[in-house]
């Protein structure tokens, strides 16, 4: 009976009929394809996977939050963007909630002005310890109100883990500016020096706890190290 209806058709009804089943199969397959979110990020969301991050935002998850956040400010919609990345920076519950954005914003956006990045980083801290390294990030960051040498200084000594890179820029900032290390936040550095060793011979599980955006490498630790060997008195 199919057969009969398709030999019935014109040449051009045949064509129709080819490319609504063209169309009507790649859109199935895109949206299947759109559930995998592992394989999108904010500059490609869509589908499935951009309805789950926006119903999750919703349900209140902090990393979808900033998710989605960011896919709006890619879309240029900026003011609900700013809706959604204030939401998520004041609902921030633990180390793995401060994100970079909190750094990259900071006296930039309205919302994120230093004092109040600092004061939900101060808060976090005190039952999240890996959120000391965003506090030292924060502390180091020239663009940020927030920037002071005696602070980052006193944020070493309580890492919770490798902070190889941002000891690195620390060193700088504060050669730069001709501020002093004294000898306890030397010896914080050769510590959490000791941490990176650890984690260079047994990486931790990703996503456990606030990270560097690179794992720890020996030639990192090696620079942080001559950074170190070479400091004046």
């Amino acid at each position: 009976m199919m057969l009969r209806w398709w030999r019935r058709l014109g040449y051009g009804a045949k064509w129709l009929v080819l490319i609504s089943i063209l169309l009507g199969t790649y859109t199935i397959w895109w949206w299947a394809d759109s559930a995998r979110c592992g394989q999108q990020d904010e500059y490609s969301y869509h589908g499935i996977c951009l309805m789950q991050i926006k119903e999750r935002a919703e349900r209140g998850d902090n990393a979808a939050q900033w998710a989605y956040g960011s896919y709006l400010e890619t879309e240029n919609q900026e003011s609900e963007a700013r809706i959604w990345q204030l939401r998520a920076m004041h609902g921030a519950r633990d180390g793995l909630d401060l994100r970079g954005e909190m750094l990259g914003y900071c006296d930039r956006i309205p919302g994120f002005d230093a004092r109040t990045v600092e004061a939900i980083m101060l808060r976090i801290a005190q039952s999240s310890p890996d959120a000391h390294l965003r506090l030292l990030q924060l502390y180091i960051y020239p663009g940020c109100g927030a920037f002071n040498l005696e602070k980052a200084s006193a944020q070493i000594p309580l890492l919770t883990q490798c902070a190889h890179l941002t000891l690195v820029d620390y060193l700088n900032r504060a050669e730069s500016a001709h501020h002093r290390v004294l000898q306890p936040t030397r010896q914080a550095i050769r510590s959490n020096m000791a941490i990176c060793e650890r984690e260079l011979a047994s990486p931790p599980p990703p996503g456990s706890t606030v990270r560097e955006f690179m794992p720890v490498r020996r030639a990192s630790l090696d620079a942080l190290a001559h950074a170190l060997a070479t400091l004046g008195e």
